[in-house]
């Protein structure tokens, strides 16, 4: 992606990421394991999110994650918008401390990012029981947000070597002179 143009380059990015969570909503709604688990696998949706949220902020603006999360929300049965709105909050306070993440050590990164997860899991099991809502166990969703945590670092890997999604140098600016 590095020979494109930056405005090429930022709605390239945006297609990828589309096909991305496209590709992760069918592989979930795919009937593999129709058993009941006493696992959670890692919520790879928001680790992706997150992690572009944090490292490339253009490529994901606020109305593609709304409207991607919302799809999920009606596809997974969630209450519509709660999740959303509460992966919203947590990718606009990626996107607004990405200059400050640009310059620091990935672990430092992946803290961030980290205590992001556990903030919008919290928030959402907050939100659920104030509605009386039904809610998945305990358990289950402390794994789910652990394995999520745990694998970020993998998929800011692979979004780095599949997709070109790299921290931009600290002072970057666009063609027309924007802070990246």
């Amino acid at each position: 992606m590095a020979e494109a143009n930056p405005v090429a380059q930022t709605w390239i990015g945006r297609g990828i990421y589309v096909a991305i969570v496209l590709f992760l909503i069918f592989v979930h709604l795919l009937p593999l394991d129709t058993m009941t688990r006493t696992w959670a696998p890692p919520d790879m949706m928001l680790a992706v999110t997150f992690a572009w949220a944090a490292r490339r902020p253009d490529y994901v603006p606020a109305l593609l994650i709304a409207s991607a999360f919302v799809l999920t929300d009606i596809l997974f049965h969630r209450p519509p918008g709660l999740w959303a709105g509460i992966v919203l909050i947590g990718s606009e306070v990626l996107r607004h401390r990405s200059p400050d993440l640009r310059a620091v050590a990935f672990p430092l990164e992946w803290l961030t990012v980290s205590l992001v997860v556990v903030g919008a899991v919290m928030a959402n099991r907050l939100a659920l029981a104030l509605a009386m809502a039904p809610q998945a166990p305990l358990p289950l969703v402390m794994f789910q947000m652990v394995a999520t945590v745990m694998v970020y670092p993998v998929v800011t890997l692979l979004s780095y070597y599949i997709a070109g999604v790299d921290r931009p140098a600290p002072g970057a600016v666009d063609s027309l002179g924007h802070r990246i």
